[in-house]
């Protein structure tokens, strides 16, 4: 982390984002990943000019296996997606500009921590979109990647408020209540 310096938040945000992106439902990994993105994306809202991680966090590894699953099946995307990306700078990649991220991207992962089936898939994808963009100081990558977070907190918020629905009618019906 100390060598990556100011680009170290692009490289975790993709890290962390890019599990959330796999093709598989484990029930409990949204948290997991989604927990260390949303205080990286804090951190880089806040202005810090380099992410810390928390000693809790630092402490702990990923098997081997697990990082080189991860990197094969991403690879083959990020180097797809390497091809578009430029540097195109303008005030979005200034410093003002990446604390705005920062902000948003607090709101995505938020959404991304609630643990509830298609809420953690689009919210991961713009932020490691905008992640993309912040380390190639891409403008255009990174509105891309805010664009996609709009759909992504409607269809987040959406199924957290019909899973929500649900709960409370199930309720009022279980007890009477209606």
């Amino acid at each position: 982390m100390q060598a990556l310096g100011a680009r170290g938040y692009g490289v975790l945000i993709v890290l962390f984002a890019l599990p959330n992106l796999l093709p598989i439902y484990i029930p409990g990994l949204s948290p997991i990943f989604g927990v260390p993105l949303l205080i990286i994306c804090a951190q880089l809202a806040y202005g810090l000019p380099s992410p810390k991680l928390p000693v809790m966090l630092t402490r702990r590894s990923m098997r081997r296996s697990d990082l080189r699953l991860i990197a094969a099946k991403s690879l083959p995307w990020l180097q797809r997606v390497e091809r578009f990306v430029k540097p195109r700078p303008s005030w979005l990649t200034s410093r003002t500009g990446e604390r705005m991220m920062g902000a948003y991207g607090v709101v995505l992962a938020a959404i991304v921590c609630i643990p509830l089936p298609f809420t953690n898939g689009p919210p991961s994808l713009a932020c490691m979109i905008m992640a993309i963009g912040l380390m190639e100081e891409d403008t255009r990558t990174i509105l891309a990647g805010a664009l996609f977070g709009i759909f992504g907190i409607f269809i987040g918020l959406s199924i957290i408020g019909s899973v929500g629905w649900m709960l409370a009618a199930g309720f009022a019906w279980l007890f009477g209540l209606s």
